[in-house]
């Protein structure tokens, strides 16, 4: 596979974790937070068959060029890490755009209630005009949470930028520490697990939690609390870019590590 297509694959899967952000946004101000949800997994479903299309190519890229340097392998992972960056950056920038046209598929749902009818309506001229309703350009006012006087928790803040890191490049090291430790390649490609784990765990642990509690305040209080769920919001999407920006320092001593563990798993 090419790596252009690669990078396409993993750009798709970051997009989509970048709009999930959105959805929340859509959640509280229509007040039907499960049913966004349960959009949201849909997302998550397209972003996890992307991945599955990514690791056994990626796999099979690094067999491929081991018998080499590895110099080559290390400047596609490093796109791949870019690609990851601006597909980011996308994401970010069409937040606002993206829960807006989520909005307008809840309330298009209370007409069609069927996953089915309701995928006719999105293809059809009607929902192609709601997706051009949408556009809209992200506001300065996303980014009060810069100011000083609002009370982000900042520890969420750079539990996101590192859980953020750690999924970015949990793949990408483990499969590159296979140039280190060619005789553990496949120890080493397993271990990507325990380093993806401790990256959900920050996630899903401290970060997931203190985001559905802002939703579910905005979804109660829409005066008050929205301002901070959109703060929340881009600030995590914000944190998220850079933990894709950071993951270009971890990959090679992720990778060191990483082969330095294989060798030390008994066998």
């Amino acid at each position: 596979m090419s790596l252009l297509l690669l990078c396409v694959f993993l750009g798709v899967t970051h997009l989509v974790s970048t709009l999930s952000y959105g959805v929340r946004i859509a959640g509280a101000r229509t007040g039907k937070i499960a049913f966004c949800l349960s959009l949201f997994n849909l997302l998550v479903l397209v972003s996890r068959s992307a991945n599955t299309l990514l690791t056994p190519s990626l796999s099979k890229r690094v067999e491929s060029q081991l018998n080499g340097s590895g110099t080559h392998l290390l400047g596609d992972f490093h796109a791949l890490i870019t690609s990851a960056t601006i597909a980011t950056v996308i994401g970010l920038a069409a937040i606002p755009s993206f829960q807006r046209y989520v909005t307008s598929i809840v309330g298009a749902f209370d007409r069609f209630p069927s996953l089915g009818r309701l995928t006719m309506h999105a293809c059809s001229p009607a929902g192609w005009t709601s997706l051009g309703q949408a556009w809209t350009l992200p506001s300065k006012k996303n980014l009060i949470f810069l100011q000083p006087t609002l009370r982000l928790p900042w520890n969420v803040f750079f539990l996101n930028f590192a859980g953020s890191a750690l999924l970015t490049t949990g793949v990408l090291s483990s499969l590159y520490a296979g140039v280190y430790a060619p005789e553990l390649r496949m120890t080493t490609g397993q271990l990507s697990a325990v380093v993806n784990f401790a990256g959900t765990i920050l996630l899903f642990a401290f970060v997931d939690p203190y985001l559905s509690y802002v939703t579910d305040s905005a979804a109660a209080d829409h005066r008050n609390s929205d301002t901070l769920l959109r703060s929340a919001v881009f600030g995590m999407a914000l944190s998220r870019l850079l933990g894709t920006l950071l993951s270009h320092l971890l990959l090679v001593p992720g990778a060191q590590l990483i082969a330095s563990i294989a060798r030390l798993i008994p066998g």
